[in-house]
């Protein structure tokens, strides 16, 4: 594992985070051009941001939100190679975001290869319908209900203010991106 680059992968992603977050439910969650179960997937990826049962606990501060940043870049790769002309639409509105999913030497490679053996059960996590349920709430009820989009909307919002970190603590906590690593492993290796 390259322990600089994982620094360096964290401080991009953490410093945009609360940004990328409402980007994300925006353009590629509310994208009715998607079909539905990769859509499903993306709103479930979105709920794993949401739930408070994720893999590295937000209660680890700043640090705590890299699996929620690693979670919404595993969905739009999915996006990429399922629906390339849908992630292609996006490079207009999301451009940053998404040249961190684009290329062997991309952050989401980077973060793949410092994961190893537990990148898909960590992307099976994300997806998991049964785990990412907030307040009752799935991802086929989301799109399935009118009013969904709004109630989801609204959760974000709120969801991302706490994701208002200041310089020093980005900093601080991208220096410590290694020691997420075994926390990943133990909880996906079960």
């Amino acid at each position: 594992m390259d322990h600089e680059a994982l620094v360096q992968v964290a401080e991009r992603w953490l410093s945009t985070l609360q940004q990328d977050f409402k980007d994300y439910l925006r353009v590629v969650a509310d994208d009715p051009d998607l079909d539905d179960p990769l859509r499903a997937d993306v709103v479930t990826a979105l709920l794993y941001i949401l739930a408070p049962g994720d893999v590295v606990p937000d209660s680890h501060g700043a640090l705590g939100y890299l699996d929620d940043a690693l979670a919404m870049r595993v969905a739009l790769d999915d996006v990429r190679q399922k629906a390339p002309a849908r992630y292609e639409a996006y490079r207009a509105r999301i451009p940053e975001m998404l040249e961190t999913i684009d290329g062997d030497e991309s952050d989401l490679a980077v973060f793949r290869e410092a994961l190893g053996d537990v990148y898909e059960p960590f992307k099976a996590r994300v997806y998991s319908p049964d785990r990412n349920e907030v307040k009752g709430k799935r991802a086929k009820d989301l799109i399935d209900d009118p009013d969904g989009a709004h109630w989801l909307n609204e959760e974000v919002l709120v969801a991302a203010l706490k994701m208002d970190f200041k310089p020093a603590v980005l900093q601080s906590a991208a220096r410590k991106a290694a020691t997420v690593i075994p926390i990943f492993q133990a909880k996906l290796r079960r």
